[in-house]
Order: structure tokens, then C-alpha cells, then sequence
């Protein structure tokens, strides 16, 4: 997994491991149930997931009984995740990158939870369409971090233009686009040629971060990462400080979920019709 060249879990995530697995919002149940229902997922089936990271959406793919392989090429991340899912003999971390993975038993589901966009390049859907049985799914999962009305949400967001406006300066909409992103990211699917979308469902939780957490959130953010130590320092005591008399911030996160399946398998059901 790349990040403007640089591997992914040396410029961001795996930095702050604790942070992330602390701090980071997980996935709603019924995300999980539906993904189930939607894959047909059994204890006989083997699901593969693309970046583990700390085990959040790991442990909930191993609660469904079935053989789970979860690749994570951030070692401390991974470490984590290993201690996270040691109660399920059903599942395991694979320290590596999924560019390199290979595997000589194919997989019913291949699912990445806020992980896919890191892999560079087309490849990647032909990558999966090696790794997946005949009849498997492609599963896409994003958390997408939105902005609530309140007066320290404004607050916050004049020090992003004061302190960081190269970064977050020119955008006038935010909760736009990231929605935007969003429908980028669907129709990336269907320009692969490979997959297209069979199962679509947005879910939306709301999370409170105090002065002491939602730092650490922000901490977990590749384009705060990357700043200059003594930057990224100020900025986040001067997010700690604003947050503060307000107790918490209000965070709205839309979980997507996209099940995909071979376009390949649907022109065949069209031709022997």
C-alpha cells in the first residue's frame, strides 16, 4: 500500500498505532450482518481481509466463524491485532503488503474496511479477481469523517485555515466533498471492467471526542501525520485547548458498504438465458 510514494505504514497509521486503535470509530452491527447476509458467509467460508490495521474490523469478521486471513503490513499495527483476535483460532494476521500476497486456496470474500483507496493503480481489481472462488465477493467498507453545525466544530475549523490553510484552506464545503470522494470511490468499481456494485447501504453514527481524544483522532490522519513535528504539536494543543470549555465535539461518521460481484459472472447468466 503506497502513499504518494512512500509506504503506507511508515508515513501514517502504523506512526501512531496506539492512537489509532484507541481512538479510531469502529463499524455499526448491522453493517456486519448485512455484509454477512449479503456475501452468504458461513464457517466454511474464507474471507480475506486487506488492511487489518489494530483488528477493529477484524474481530468482527472472526465472530462469524469461518477462516479469516487479514493482511496488515504496519508491524505495530499488526502486533496489535494479533493480540485482539488471539481468542478466535479461526483467524490470522498476516504481516505484508496485499501487492505481494499470494495464496494457492482462493476466498469467498475479499474486504478491505477503509483500505482500498491506498492501493495504487487498477491492478488491484485484477489482483482480487485472481484471489477470489468463482462466485466471491468484492467487499468495500469506508468510514467517512463529516463535520456537525456546531460552534466548535466552526471554532476548530478557523484554526485548520489559520494554522494549516495549504491543506485544508481551499475547500469551502467539506461535508460535500467528502460525500464527492465517496462517489468517486463507487464509481471506480464499475470503471475496473471487473466487479460491479450488487449491494449498496450508507450507515451514520455520531461519536463525542473530548480535549484529550480528539487530538488523538486527528493525530491518526495521514495529512496531520506528515506535518512537521513541532507543527502538528501546536496545532493539536491549540484543538485540545478549543475543545475544552465545550466538554466534547460532536462527529458524525457515514459507514458505506459496497458488495461486489465478477461482471463476468453476470454477462455469463445473461448468455445462457
Amino acid at each position: 500500500m503506497m502513499l504518494k510514494g512512500q509506504n503506507i505504514f511508515n508515513a501514517s497509521f502504523d506512526v501512531f498505532a496506539d492512537n489509532y486503535h484507541g481512538v479510531r470509530p469502529g463499524y455499526p452491527a448491522l453493517l456486519f450482518a448485512d455484509l454477512k447476509n449479503a456475501c452468504d458467509i458461513g464457517r466454511e467460508s474464507r474471507v480475506l481481509e486487506i488492511g487489518a490495521g489494530s483488528g477493529i474490523a477484524t474481530v468482527e469478521l472472526a465472530k462469524f466463524g469461518c477462516e479469516v486471513v487479514a493482511i496488515e503490513p504496519g508491524g505495530k499495527l499488526a502486533e496489535i491485532a494479533k493480540k485482539e483476535i488471539a481468542r478466535f483460532p479461526n483467524a490470522k494476521i498476516v504481516e505484508g503488503m496485499f501487492e505481494s500476497y499470494e495464496s494457492s486456496d482462493n476466498f469467498d470474500a475479499i474486504v478491505a474496511f477503509t483500505a482500498f483507496h491506498w492501493i495504487d493503480g487498477k491492478d488491484k481489481y485484477t489482483k482480487v479477481d485472481k484471489l477470489l472462488n468463482p462466485d466471491g465477493s468484492l467487499v468495500l467498507v469506508w468510514n467517512s469523517f463529516f463535520k456537525s453545525g456546531s460552534q466548535v466544530t466552526a471554532e476548530v475549523d478557523r484554526i485548520y485555515k489559520d494554522m494549516l490553510p495549504e491543506l485544508y484552506g481551499e475547500e469551502k464545503d467539506m461535508n460535500r466533498a467528502v460525500w464527492t470522494k465517496l462517489g468517486r470511490r463507487e464509481q471506480e468499481i464499475s470503471q475496473s471492467g471487473l466487479f460491479s456494485v450488487v449491494f449498496l447501504k450508507k450507515y451514520l453514527s455520531v461519536y463525542k471526542y473530548d480535549s484529550r481524544t480528539y487530538p488523538k483522532l486527528l493525530g491518526t490522519f495521514p495529512k496531520i501525520i506528515k506535518l512537521d513535528a513541532g507543527l502538528r504539536k501546536a496545532f493539536l494543543d491549540r484543538i485540545s485547548e478549543t475543545v475544552k470549555p465545550h466538554g466534547s465535539i460532536t462527529v458524525p461518521v457515514m459507514s458505506t458498504l459496497i458488495v461486489c460481484r465478477r461482471v463476468d459472472s453476470f454477462l455469463k447468466i445473461i448468455v445462457e438465458k
